[in-house]
């Protein structure tokens, strides 16, 4: 479906310029989250929403204090700052983005879980900063799907992890393999505008089989984030029209021009059944 390399600094300077359109949102939801809210009867406003998709993923994880947490693609820190306030978890987050570190940093300080918290600059297909046998956790949110190569997200996960850790992701998912010339090409969108490359469930499911990890847990959450990804289609078919208009004359750029379409067609994808938004977790055993 999509051949080209993904180039890490191509990520950054995407992020680096949606920042812009993401900080004018932070300060109406008072939260520094750019992922998907997860919809429940408790949690029904969009930053709520964004919030417990922290929680449910952590929840799923068993996270408490004595869990040193390692958060890969942890944008602007928000999740990091969360599990150190909810449960006193120390978290490490890793980011490509000096940018979205610096914010992260704030972040913290402004929660005051600085003590709890670091933030390093580091691929996490690499994973330089962190040493072997060193985390209980692995947590990635809507980060994997930045990644071309997920086995060898994997394998690094399961280097820097203890005998008894394990990882728990959510993210965007096809469903199946098999896919319309029309659903192609809106992934096609998707991957380019945003900087990633969306995989099928299953295959995510074998790569983490492969790796060695065991009890593996998938868990369809779509229907709760449905509105959330209804609401970005709704802003993106309203905002387009003005954004190109501004484009002409320099006011926006191109980038968050396919942003918007490309939450559009993530939308799209959603509703016609392609695309699922799915928390899945795993533990390490020797």
């Amino acid at each position: 479906m999509e051949s080209r390399d993904l180039d890490p600094d191509e990520v950054v300077d995407i992020y680096d310029e949606l920042l812009k359109t993401y900080e004018k949102e932070w300060e109406q939801r008072g939260h520094r989250s750019l992922h998907f809210g997860y919809y429940d009867e408790e949690h029904t406003e969009p930053g709520e929403a964004s919030m417990n998709t922290m929680r449910v993923l952590s929840e799923a994880l068993d996270i408490d204090e004595s869990d040193r947490i390692l958060n890969i693609g942890c944008g602007a820190g928000e999740d990091s700052v969360w599990n150190a306030r909810a449960y006193g978890a120390e978290v490490v987050g890793v980011n490509i983005s000096e940018t979205q570190l610096d914010i992260a940093r704030k972040n913290a300080r402004e929660h005051d879980v600085s003590e709890l918290t670091t933030f390093a600059k580091d691929d996490f297909h690499d994973l330089d900063t962190v040493d072997d046998d060193s985390v209980d956790v692995v947590w990635g949110l809507e980060a994997i799907s930045h990644s071309p190569d997920v086995s060898r997200v994997l394998e690094q996960a399961k280097r820097v992890l203890r005998a008894d850790g394990r990882i728990g992701v959510t993210d965007m998912f096809t469903r199946a393999l098999d896919l319309s010339s029309t659903d192609r090409d809106r992934i096609r969108t998707v991957n380019e505008s945003l900087g990633v490359r969306v995989g099928n469930v299953d295959d995510f499911r074998e790569a983490l089989e492969a790796a060695g990890f065991t009890n593996i847990r998938v868990r369809d959450l779509t229907e709760g984030v449905e509105e959330s990804a209804e609401q970005r289609y709704r802003f993106s078919r309203m905002a387009h029209p003005g954004y190109r208009l501004l484009g002409l004359v320099g006011r926006t750029s191109e980038t968050q021009i396919d942003a918007l379409e490309a939450n559009a067609d993530i939308y799209r994808l959603v509703r016609d059944g392609t695309l699922g938004y799915f928390l899945i977790t795993a533990d390490l055993s020797e």
